[in-house]
Formats: C-alpha cells, sequence, structure tokens
C-alpha cells in the first residue's frame, strides 16, 4: 500500500453543521468533513488546552504512555460511503529498548475515526499517512488555498469560512486524478 505524509493545514468551524479539516502535502490539498464535537476536540489539542478533568483523547493518551504503547502512524485508509476511514497503528515494545534491535515488538492496526486519529497525532506527535487511493479521490483545493495566501490573509484555526475556499459542508470528493519535515505538526496552519 503507498502511503503519502500529509499535514494539518487548517480547521474551519466548528459551525452548526460541522468542522472542515484541510489535510494536504505539497501536491494535493483536500477538506475532511467531521462533526462539531470533533472539530472542538483538534482544536483544543492544537491550542494545547488542558481540560480540568481528562477527557477521552486524555484518556486514551495516559493508557498508551501506561503500557509503553507508540503510535507508529495514523493512516486515513479509504472513503467508504463518502465517509472518510482511518488506521491507527500501535506499537508495544517488550522486554527492551527503542535502541535494541532484539527487543520483541508487537504491532496492533485498529478501525479508527480518522477525527480521533488526528487528535492522537497532534497528541503524541505522529505522522499522518493517507493512502494514494485516497489521494486518488478527493478533490484537490489547492488552487484555493493559495487565492486565498494571495489575498495575504493569514488565517488561523477558525478564522475564514467555508465559502472562502468555494466549499460547504457537503462531502466533496471531487474526480479521480492521476518531503517529509520533522517539524512540530501544530505549526503547519495556512
Amino acid at each position: 500500500m503507498e502511503l503519502e505524509r500529509v499535514r494539518l493545514r487548517n480547521v474551519i468551524g466548528p459551525t452548526a453543521g460541522g468542522t472542515a479539516v484541510i489535510l494536504g502535502n505539497d501536491k494535493k490539498n483536500f477538506v475532511m468533513y467531521v462533526g462539531v464535537f470533533e472539530g472542538a476536540a483538534i482544536l483544543r489539542e492544537l491550542n494545547s488546552e488542558e481540560p480540568p478533568r481528562p477527557l477521552t483523547h486524555e484518556l486514551i493518551g495516559y493508557l498508551l504512555t501506561g503500557f509503553g504503547i507508540k503510535v507508529k502512524q495514523i493512516i486515513i485508509s479509504d472513503i467508504v460511503d463518502n465517509t472518510f476511514c482511518a488506521t491507527l497503528v500501535l506499537e508495544q515494545r517488550i522486554n527492551g529498548s527503542d535502541d535494541d534491535d532484539d527487543t520483541k515488538r508487537n504491532e496492533v492496526r485498529i478501525d479508527a475515526r480518522p477525527s480521533d486519529c488526528i487528535v492522537i497525532a497532534l497528541k503524541t506527535k505522529s505522522d499522518i499517512f493517507v493512502t494514494r487511493g485516497v489521494m486518488e479521490k478527493v478533490k484537490d483545493i489547492s488552487e484555493e488555498i493559495s487565492a486565498i495566501q494571495q489575498k495575504d490573509i493569514k488565517p488561523g484555526p477558525g478564522e475564514f469560512k467555508l465559502g472562502d475556499l468555494g466549499l460547504d459542508l457537503e462531502l466533496d470528493l471531487g474526480e479521480k486524478e492521476d518531503e517529509e519535515d520533522e517539524d512540530d505538526p501544530k505549526e503547519d496552519f495556512l
């Protein structure tokens, strides 16, 4: 399975209809729509907000840390019935260390919602990948983003509207079309 690394580019919303999450790389940028609460969770993580009591994603982070499980990668793996699917790839090292080549490793792949995976990726500074099949199905919005940047608008999370991109909250997959960076994923907004 061919994978392309993407970064979280921006979050638009949440609005009453949901939240638009812009993901992409140097080749292509696309929109994935998530619910209001899921969008709020992504924004909380981006803004490094600490809830007064642990929420679900904090609990997941504590469990991963407590059992010595590393998030190896997040994969946005498919689009089924206009819904994005994702895989959370976890790795646990048993009786060894990160530097020990003889360490036994257990790898587990778990189907998950992409919105949850994005929050976990931000929380653990893990890479987000998209399969080539997904990249071929999604509509490229790079030109719309360029137009906004040429107007010298520097939006932060939620500071411009879907209308600025010519989008609405309908999933727009578009038609089929035939560098890695080690920076913090929270610092790559438009």
